[in-house]
């Protein structure tokens, strides 16, 4: 009797395998991640939320510098992180991109405390032009989130140029740089008077080696923060 029950449900595995009736559905992702201070590289204890999209059906919260879930199968996530005298951060995960089905972030927090510097390490113009890549949008876009969230923060638009070529030409070059990150925030909502500018030219390099990432280095605009 056993015997033929145990045959019995190996007929209908292999007939729910063969039909595809009975699938395991795909697996989902695994996200594993670490909150730094984005100068020191300290770890930082923050509040770290999830939450499904689009609709929040699933919702979890960390207190902490690390953690770790997992993202249902087809649903996309929000990840916010937030933790005192840091600008908020927010990502959006899409399931899609990690087809290996885990995937490892560091979060990298901008402190928020008056004459703090945020350099801009994901803002790229066109060489020796002020025009924006569209590649920059997304930390232009977090600076936008920072200033929401903090609604009496002011800051300072600092232009850098490599030293090398006409002092001069620099100097227009990274005035014309600050405005326009300055316009851009501006078009997403952000009080002008907010905003201020300064252009340093090539005064204040990095580094004076040779190389391109050295060069790439000096060609930066940062973010002071003047009062918050």
């Amino acid at each position: 009797m056993r015997f033929r029950v145990f045959v019995s449900l190996l007929l209908i595995t292999l007939y729910n395998q063969v039909s595809g009736q009975g699938e395991v559905s795909p697996s989902g992702v695994m996200v594993k991640g670490n909150v730094v201070d984005h100068s020191s590289g300290d770890a930082v204890k923050a509040r770290i939320q999830y939450e499904s999209l689009p609709y929040g059906n699933k919702i979890g919260i960390f207190s902490g510098d690390d953690f770790t879930f997992d993202m249902e199968p087809g649903q996309d996530y929000m990840l916010t992180v937030t933790a005192e005298g840091y600008a908020p951060y927010s990502l959006i995960l899409k399931q899609a991109d990690y087809p290996s089905g885990s995937t490892e972030k560091l979060i990298e927090l901008q402190p928020t405390g008056v004459d703090d510097i945020i350099r801009l390490d994901k803002l790229i113009f066109a060489l020796g032009r002020a025009e924006i890549t569209e590649d920059s949008h997304e930390e232009l876009d977090g600076l936008v989130n920072m200033l929401n969230s903090n609604i009496n923060m002011t800051i300072q638009l600092e232009g850098h140029t490599d030293f090398r070529g006409n002092p001069r030409q620099n100097m227009k070059l990274s005035e014309k740089r600050v405005q326009a990150v300055k316009s851009y925030l501006v078009r997403k909502g952000i009080d002008k008077k907010r905003i201020t500018t300064k252009a340093f030219g090539g005064t204040q390099p990095i580094s004076r080696s040779s190389d391109n990432e050295a060069r790439s280095s000096n060609r930066r605009v940062e973010v002071r923060i003047t009062s918050n």
